[in-house]
């Protein structure tokens, strides 16, 4: 595994009640006894990043030894299908690319390998720690394909070991992931089905579905099918059932921050910045890192009904502007576009993961670790009239600006009343875009690439795609 360096890293099991348990690692030596629940936990003083592979040793009534122990820097890497997506279904040359990894001993990741929920959070989840070789060495049906490049790019700048825990599902809403401290920050009702979490009860309920398990299996073994127990519903079922599962478990494993690809399945919900915000919050206090970098995808152009509606903004009005508005408003929040990867619109999972895993990890490098790079395109600074053009200035500007394709910027709309908009012609005039449009000779309002399908293709000239904006004043 890897431990997150430089601050206090907590390490946790589980012993008999009165059993003293020491931990030893990099010539620190940490004890602790159980609570009434059998829990320890020790916290390691603050260490130094180290690719030297060292054991540490939990001493009890028994000893355990985890071998190959590094120490650097851990990250998040959680949401939903583009987030699970694994290296089977990318690009050729990046997983070409990602095989060139496999001998790299300083990329590690836990990996949450099943999709499970529970109504309380869970004290362990499904999972194990992977090297290279195990991640891309053979299956390539293995890990996060972004979380994997992202992990990979951090190590090749800084040097040090680095990795990831995994935790996906696709097709998931938002709400599934926030802990119950981020909704309670934010004041929400979410559903919860009580259950019973007396030790005791829960333990009755497992030997019924043992008993139920070992019959189905002697059934088998004699060529017949039957049904039997499972334990679904021993520990309930919640609004933020894979939180409880599948992340509340890996708490409070020390982190730098968290990776975030989700929002498809939130399309045309009007709160989802409200969730960004009980995300960020719950994961914060849960993770004990104050205003936790967390650095979001904005989701992919997409045509989401099938050609039927060329000019709707759903995605547009309800996820990236509540992903742009996080960026601006939520402490440690980032964002990054990808319109520009090769995008198909007709397929909600692009197959070009490596770039937009060298974007977020691009923004943690500049934030989180002070290197001189660039980690954002440009975005909308102002529109200002000039006759019947509109002269559109943007911020953030690094190389200056150019488009993808060599044309003429694209996708830019022009407005007399705010409400209806018309394509416009657009010209680059240094670091600003000339707009206009003849059936708008006083154009009232602007916008660029705001569709659900829209691929404009203006960008800086370092690559990096200018951001979309919604319906913008004209002054």
């Amino acid at each position: 595994m890897v431990l997150q360096r430089g601050v206090a890293a907590p390490v946790w099991g589980w012993a008999a009640q009165g059993e003293a348990v020491t931990v030893e690692f990099a010539g620190q030596s940490k004890t602790a006894t159980p609570d009434a629940t059998g829990k320890w936990m020790v916290k390691l003083d603050p260490l130094t990043a180290s690719a030297e592979s060292r054991v540490m040793t939990i001493q009890g009534n028994n000893e355990i030894q985890l071998q190959d122990v590094l120490v650097g820097e851990v990250w998040l890497a959680s949401g939903q299908s583009n987030m699970e997506w694994t290296f089977n279904a990318i690009a050729d040359e990046e997983k070409a690319y990602a095989v060139t990894q496999k001998d790299n001993r300083l990329v590690r990741a836990f990996h949450v390998n099943q999709h499970i929920t529970a109504g309380i959070p869970l004290d362990d989840t499904a999972g194990s720690w992977k090297d290279c070789a195990q991640m891309v060495g053979g299956s390539l049906n293995s890990v996060s394909a972004v979380g994997f490049f992202f992990a990979v790019e951090l190590q090749q700048k800084l040097g040090v070991p680095v990795a990831f825990l995994d935790a996906n599902w696709g097709g998931q809403r938002i709400e599934p992931f926030i802990p119950d401290e981020g909704n309670q920050a934010l004041g929400f009702n979410y559903r919860k089905q009580a259950v019973n979490a007396d030790p005791k009860a829960i333990a009755a309920q497992l030997k019924v579905i043992a008993v139920s398990v070992d019959q189905a299996i002697q059934a088998a073994e004699q060529g017949r099918k039957t049904p039997f127990l499972t334990g679904d519903r021993v520990y309930g079922s919640a609004g933020n059932g894979i939180y409880n599962a599948m992340i509340a478990p890996l708490t409070p494993y020390a982190i730098k921050g968290a990776i975030w690809y989700q929002g498809e399945s939130n399309r045309g919900a009007n709160d989802y910045f409200k969730k960004l915000q009980a995300l960020s919050a719950g994961w914060s206090q849960v993770f004990n890192v104050q205003d936790i970098p967390f650095y979001q995808v904005q989701i992919a152009p997409f045509d989401y009904n099938r050609g039927n509606n060329p000019a709707d903004s759903k995605l547009c009005d309800t996820i990236w502007a509540a992903q742009y508005q996080g960026a601006d408003e939520i402490p440690g929040m980032g964002i990054v576009a990808i319109h520009d990867t090769n995008i198909d619109i007709k397929n909600i999972h692009p197959v070009h993961k490596r770039p937009v895993a060298e974007r977020l990890a691009a923004q943690a490098l500049r934030n989180q670790y002070g290197k001189d790079v660039v980690a954002t395109g440009p975005r909308f600074a102002a529109a200002k009239r000039d006759g019947a053009n509109v002269i559109v200035s943007f911020q953030d500007i690094d190389q200056g600006l150019s488009t993808t394709d060599g044309n003429a910027p694209s996708w830019f709309e022009l407005s007399a009343d705010g409400k209806v908009f018309v394509s416009a012609q657009a010209v680059i005039d240094g670091n600003s875009v000339k707009v206009s449009a003849a059936t708008v000779p006083a154009p009232v309002s602007v916008r660029m690439g705001w569709a659900d399908i829209a691929i404009p293709n203006l960008s800086d000239k370092n690559g990096w795609p200018v951001f979309a904006f919604p319906a913008q004043p004209v002054l």
